[in-house]
């Protein structure tokens, strides 16, 4: 995980160092990073490679790992240790002495892979035989190839062709279209095991979430919401009161703030990243906006319970319990807003946003007085 991002910090920074023509090699020992819009790797001698770039190939065999990244992945050479790939498009046709790790839309392996396969894409084919364990999940996977060891595969739409075998254990994750068929040529019934997904039950139309799923998910959400904006109006039921104070006064311009409190942080951690310098504060930004989004969503979730009370007719809440209870209404009816189809989402956005404008509002303006 350090050699990782240490790499991709030297990979950045020799794509902007001054001295080095962008698209150029920099080399430190027999490691090679090499950024650009288009990346050829065709100069051997190389151990390990790091690539990323708009089109990325390797043409010429390594003899240690490759990190690649852009939106057309190409390995044509042969890898002799691990291969990481990231892409839109990632194709391996070379060999790959080690584990291949692969992630991108369509996926295509058509080259030996000598340890382990893991993959996640929308589209995969698997061409070429597998000596290790294969795990795989994509929309819909092809496999007309051997896998050594065990399967696990979690596919909407999965097809075996002729070469297709599983050595090991094939094990079926989920799916939505109706359960796959398994020739005995890729695995014997009683080496073919099928689970359900976390939240799925098994029907005859395929594999969807149980209502009870649903429930239970809701409930332990809204349990968790609501044990943190009960401690918020434990702590301090006055600031809470403040805060549904100005977002009552003007609830469009409330959210309108908070969107743009959290834009603000969100581009700044951008342009921080292209400073080079400040690439080693944008985490801290984006975990900042992160807190920031959803202290704004616990105390919309609060403020949408205190409105639900006041409906009901009750005075304030002033106890203990009465601001647990007032905490978990809010909780839950935000939560079944966020299982409407298509602006269930929005609304539940629109209230964190205005949430965090409330908060905005009173940390900047603390002269601000209903």
């Amino acid at each position: 995980m350090i050699r990782t991002l240490s790499a991709a910090i030297v990979l950045v920074s020799a794509s902007v160092a001054p001295a080095q023509e962008r698209g150029a090699p920099f080399r430190i020992g027999d490691d090679v990073f090499r950024t650009g819009a288009s990346v050829m790797h065709d100069q051997a001698g190389t151990n390990d490679l790091f690539a990323a770039g708009e089109r990325v190939e390797v043409a010429a065999p390594i003899t240690g790992s490759a990190y690649l990244a852009g939106r057309r992945v190409t390995v044509g050479a042969e890898v002799g240790g691990d291969l990481h790939a990231m892409g839109a498009d990632v194709t391996l046709s070379a060999p790959v002495a080690g584990d291949a790790t692969l992630a991108g839309y369509d996926v295509m392996v058509g080259a030996p892979i000598g340890a382990d396969l893991r993959a996640a894409a929308r589209h995969l084919r698997l061409s070429a035989p597998v000596a290790g364990t294969a795990l795989i999940a994509a929309e819909t996977v092809a496999i007309d190839a051997a896998i050594a060891g065990d399967a696990t595969i979690a596919a909407g739409s999965l097809s075996f062709g002729a070469g297709a075998e599983v050595g090991g254990r094939l094990v079926l994750l989920g799916g939505r279209d109706r359960p796959a068929q398994v020739p005995a040529s890729v695995a014997p019934p009683d080496r073919v095991e099928r689970r359900a997904l976390p939240g799925e039950v098994r029907r005859p139309g395929g594999w969807r979430p149980s209502w009870l799923s649903i429930g239970g998910g809701l409930l332990a959400g809204a349990l968790f919401v609501a044990v943190l904006a009960t401690l918020a109006a434990s702590i301090a039921p006055e600031g809470l009161e403040r805060l549904r104070a100005i977002a009552d006064a003007r609830p469009f311009r409330t959210f309108g703030i908070g969107f743009l409190t959290l834009a603000t942080l969100l581009g700044s951690a951008i342009l921080l990243v292209l400073t080079l310098i400040g690439i080693f504060v944008a985490p801290a930004v984006l975990v900042a906006a992160f807190v920031l989004a959803v202290l704004g969503y616990v105390l919309a979730v609060y403020l949408a319970g205190l409105a639900i009370w006041g409906w009901t007719g009750q005075l304030p809440p002033d106890s203990f319990w009465e601001r647990a209870l007032t905490a978990l209404i809010g909780a839950v009816a935000v939560g079944v807003i966020a299982l409407v189809p298509f602006i269930g989402w929005l609304a539940v956005l629109v209230l964190a946003l205005t949430g965090l404008g409330a908060l905005t509002v009173a940390v900047l303006r603390p002269e601000f007085r209903t």
